[in-house]
């Protein structure tokens, strides 16, 4: 399959936020649906840590959303968020993303989808 392929089938799973900065590492089927894990690109250090001596240090806890189902079955994005260490002052920092809305764990497309055929 060509990079350009994968990417296009990767677009209709998953929004561009989470495309554009997580890789997607692994995909997983279980008997509760399949299962996309996504972890941040070790390239996006928060702007603050720019020329400050840091490390990266694991992740933060997954954030887990609902998108649309597929082969008939639940559809879930685990993001993995990164977490980098100031050595100076021993402090975490992580970026901040807006991967959905408040209150309702899907994806932004599924919850206007669900909300415009009342569903939500």
């Amino acid at each position: 399959m060509t990079l350009e392929l994968s990417e296009s089938l990767l677009s209709l799973l998953a929004p561009a936020v989470v495309i554009n900065n997580f890789k997607l590492v692994s995909i997983s089927e279980n008997t509760g649906g399949i299962i996309l894990r996504f972890e941040e690109l070790s390239d996006l250090v928060p702007a603050f840590l720019h020329g400050r001596d840091f490390k990266e240090n694991g992740f933060m806890n997954k954030i887990e959303l609902h998108t649309f189902p597929q082969k008939g079955k639940s559809c879930y994005l685990q993001i993995f968020r990164r977490r980098w260490l100031d050595k100076e002052s021993d402090k975490s920092y992580y970026n901040d993303y807006d991967l959905h809305k408040k209150g309702i764990k899907a994806t932004d497309e599924l919850g206007a989808f669900l909300k415009k055929n009342n569903r939500l």
